[in-house]
């Protein structure tokens, strides 16, 4: 969402800009220091300037205490992995109601829970191992009893059926008596087929190598970095003859990691070996029970004051490098600190902090000042949940400048809109409405909980997706669209057939003069007419164009209340007028032509103009390319001459064209050749008359054609062109000259100075504008940029705004194509069995409900919202929004307090 919000809640007038801030310095003796820093911490509403900026860390006041801190927090951090690993979750303590110990307390008590744990630790891991070493010695007793029989049969026969074959084995040190050896013990599952082969090379194949995978797991204390792990292990036994050949089987075998027991020869050594083994185990099992009972317990202690211990660890840390950031006079033994606060809060938290230095008794006051800055402000802008998520869709972007307007205000109801035109369906729209109330719904169930990184953002976005879907329905509403089928919400069409009845599929009809026009939205007959696509396209392009243009006018009038805000007059002047100049004069200008042609009736019928509907398109093509050729199909302001003269709708014939001076006109010149001959020099007729009685001789209409022009239309457009085209150049030049009158002097500029009791304190520079000298090279380019941007912009952020067409067509043709091609289906099935046919009708609406929910519903809603933030962060936002301001972070323990809840 937006930045923390030290006073709770925000309302719309909060939200339209940043609050103001004031930056204040606090003088404070150095025994309170300490208190006063803490009692900051708890009000949660300054944000503290680091005076040391520069300074190495190592040699600020306060790098001892912090180090401490930092070692407690290792401790923390150690305690908790033991918790985590025994599987105990610290109490839920409220701090906020208990009496805080002080860290040399806490610091006491964690280093001798540290040392606790780790003899206990120590103990346990002991206490595991011999447990483990006996389980494995009793593995290798019972497994080792099967193969020892069979193995020493085995290398006896080896040795009467095949002397010839074995080599002698006089060269590894042995008798010539056979004398049978066994090594017995395990190893990891993934070295036995390793180490038999090893085995089998050593001794030349004089050994027998048996072996049998553990069912169960057993500890492997040898490559575990944190401690010993469980690990899949298996048994071996190798028989073989002679001792030297036995210390290579042994070195071998642990050299592979292998753990080595003593496995007796004789079977009641064996037995009473297994009841020795049993016995021990027995012991070690209650040893290590209650080793593992004593280890918990201390751990339990632990658990109940963890989160006290955390955050009086994590507290102290942050005051003291908050208290790292001030500066301390030795000679008055001070400490002064200065941060931002927010203006209307000064003198709250000025009591405040007397009151904290009354109550802790300490012996002098902190004083508080105000100072005036050029330094820029950092921005804070209050949310709560409702405008918590349309925030956080600008903060993406970038953080608001201070004072500057916060698009998030106007992201509450225009975001939403540009997605309802694009996702307009009435159905999709209520469906997507009731899955945002359905979140808002659980608002107190889910709210600080941890819900997932997926659940978490859309359950952080609930209002967003509330909203959509209202402006979604509210669309569809105006569409007469609802899951693609038309309705009629109100009432049926006005549009009726060649019998006066209600206008039917492949039928010619009129609008009805008795009924009106459809009261609310598109009259719904539009939906199933041949020309359906073509309708459409035309009404949603140019409904695309003006919201585009009115929300693009809307970013140019705030920039100019940003001028006024920062009291930059030249810009009101030299960038604000030429702008709204240039865009209004062209693209405003389309706008209130598309309405004047949506208001007009150009048929033939009564009033009707009878005059063929011009191309917008064209028009505005034509306004560029030949702004001085004649307008032959003019929008408005229209006069027509020749052709048929009945004087209903133009001036009446060819008479009239010489005397109101249209002759100057090539087309009513080549259309009224007889009207304009005196104007082409002739002075008499034929027969010796003037040029007015000949053409009433051969009367008004003789040879002559009819053409329609508009002397309105042309001078109102060869203005606005010729203000348009000068607005650049003004836009371009004017801002850097003055720059460089205004720079021309040298001026000096006090950082700051104690504030007088009159003044509010000094303007702060913009953002990005602190600290830099100016160029005049560097003016020009920054402006040239502006420039540029603005007057290509105007032209492709118009056109961009037809993306609002494009994915509402899509969105409705897909609803339409889903609707007939597969719930159609099962509408329009000809089985005669009643159960089948429900069934088929039964599967086809559960496919249909499916693809919808998933292409529509997901994929779609998805689609919509991508190109209703980049319509708004691109096309409105660049008009006046710089995005390039600094987020108030006040020094709050809240902070530490929500980000330790984020980490449960």
């Amino acid at each position: 969402g937006g930045s923390l919000c030290p006073s709770g809640n925000s309302d719309m007038g909060e939200l339209w800009r940043s609050k103001k801030m004031q930056l204040v310095q606090l003088i404070v003796q150095n025994d309170a220091a300490h208190a006063v820093m803490s009692h900051l911490g708890e009000l949660g509403k300054m944000q503290m300037r680091d005076l040391n900026a520069g300074t190495s860390f190592y040699k600020r006041s306060f790098v001892d205490e912090v180090r401490e801190c930092d070692e407690l927090g290792r401790i923390l951090r150690s305690i908790g992995d033991e918790l985590d690993a025994a599987g105990i979750k610290p109490a839920q303590t409220r701090v906020d109601v208990l009496e805080l110990p002080e860290l040399g307390k806490v610091d006491t008590q964690l280093r001798e829970v540290e040392v606790e744990l780790e003899s206990l630790k120590a103990s346990q891991a002991l206490f595991e191992k011999n447990h483990n070493a006996l389980e494995e010695q009793a593995i290798v007793l019972a497994m080792g009893k099967n193969f020892y029989n069979t193995g020493e049969g085995a290398l006896a026969s080896r040795e009467l059926e095949a002397d010839n074959e074995l080599l002698s084995l006089s060269e590894f040190g042995a008798p010539s008596s056979s004398m049978l050896g066994v090594v017995a013990g395990v190893v990891k599952t993934e070295f036995v087929a390793s180490l038999e082969r090893i085995l089998f090379r050593a001794t030349r194949g004089n050994c027998v190598f048996q072996q049998k995978r553990i069912k169960k797991l057993l500890l492997d204390a040898g490559t575990a970095k944190d401690g010993p792990e469980l690990t899949q292990k298996s048994f071996f036994m190798v028989f073989f003859t002679g001792g030297v050949l036995g210390d290579k089987v042994s070195k071998i075998a642990t050299y592979f990691g292998a753990t080595l027991y003593k496995y007796p020869d004789l079977p009641g050594e064996h037995a009473r070996m297994v009841v020795e083994v049993d016995r021990r185990l027995t012991e070690s099992s209650e040893v290590l029970a209650r080793s593992t009972a004593i280890l918990n317990n201390a751990l339990q202690r632990c658990a109940h004051d963890y989160a006290l211990w955390t955050h009086v660890v994590g507290r102290e840390k942050m005051v003291y490098d908050a208290l790292n950031k001030c500066e301390f006079d030795i000679k008055r033994h001070v400490f002064i600190a200065e941060g931002w606060v927010c203006t209307d809060e000064y003198e709250m938290i000025h009591a405040e902090l007397q009151r904290a230095a009354i109550s802790r008794g300490l012996d002098t006051r902190p004083i508080m000042n105000q100072l005036r800055s050029r330094l820029t402000p950092p921005t804070f802008v209050p949310t709560n949940s409702f405008t918590s998520g349309f925030q956080a869709l600008v903060n993406t972007y970038g953080t608001p400048r201070y004072r500057e307007v916060n698009p998030g205000a106007f992201c509450c109801i225009l975001f939403p809109y540009l997605f309802g035109i694009m996702f307009g369906d009435f159905g999709h729209g209520l469906l997507f409405a009731l899955f945002g109330l359905y979140l808002i719904s659980k608002e107190k169930e889910w709210e600080g909980k941890d819900l997932g990184d997926m659940l978490e953002m859309v359950y952080g976005g609930r209002y967003i997706c509330f909203l959509n879907g209202v402006f979604g329905a509210f669309v569809g509403l105006l569409y007469n669209e609802a899951f693609a089928f038309p309705m009629g919400f109100f009432g049926t069409s006005r549009w009726l057939g060649p019998g006066g009845e209600t206008c039917a599929n492949g039928e010619d009809c009129e609008l009805s003069p008795e009924l009106g026009i459809y009261p609310v939205g598109i009259d719904p007959i539009w939906h199933v007419t041949e020309n359906k696509i073509t309708f459409f396209n035309s009404l949603k392009m140019k409904i695309s164009i003006v919201v585009g243009v009115l929300q693009m006018s809307l970013g140019v009038f705030l920039s100019l209340l940003n001028h006024l805000e920062y009291k930059d007059y030249k810009k009101v002047v030299f960038q604000f007028i030429p702008e709204i100049v240039f865009f209004e004069g062209i693209f405003g200008y389309l706008v209130l032509t598309i309405f004047y042609k949506w208001a007009t009736d150009w048929s033939c019928v009564g009033d009707g103009i009878c005059q063929p509907a011009p191309s917008l398109l064209t028009l505005l093509i034509n306004m560029f390319m030949s702004p001085t050729d004649d307008i032959t199909t003019p929008l408005y302001g229209i006069e027509c001459f020749g052709g048929p003269e009945d004087g209903s709708s133009y001036k009446g014939g060819c008479s009239n064209v010489f005397a109101l001076g249209y002759c100057s006109y090539p087309a009513l010149k080549a259309a009224c050749p007889h009207s304009c001959e005196g104007y082409l020099g002739i002075s008499s007729g034929p027969d010796g008359s003037t040029v007015g009685s000949y053409v009433d001789k051969l009367g008004p209409n003789a040879g002559q054609l009819k053409v329609c022009i508009s002397p309105m239309q042309s001078s109102i457009q060869g203005t606005l062109l010729i203000a348009a085209f000068c607005a650049v150049p003004v836009l371009l030049l004017a801002i850097p000259f003055i720059e460089i009158y205004q720079h021309s002097g040298k001026r000096g500029n006090q950082s700051y100075a104690n504030l007088d009791d009159d003044t509010d304190g000094a303007q702060p520079a913009p953002a990005g504008e602190e600290h830099h000298e100016f160029s005049a090279g560097d003016a020009f380019i920054h402006q040239g940029i502006h420039t540029i941007e603005f007057v290509l912009g105007g032209i492709s952020n118009t056109a961009s705004y037809l993306r609002l067409w494009a994915l509402s067509l899509a969105h409705s043709q897909l609803a339409e194509l889903f609707k007939d091609m597969i719930l159609g289906s099962g509408l329009k099935s000809r089985i005669e069995n009643p159960y089948l046919a429900a069934f088929v009708l039964f599967i086809a609406f559960s496919m249909w409900a499916i693809i919808s929910l998933v292409v529509l519903m997901a994929m779609e809603n998805l689609s919509s919202f991508l190109h209703a933030l980049r319509l708004h962060w691109v096309e409105f936002q660049n008009k006046f929004y710089k995005g390039d301001g600094k987020k108030f972070v006040p020094f709050s323990f809240q902070t530490m307090v929500e980000n330790m809840d984020d980490e449960e």
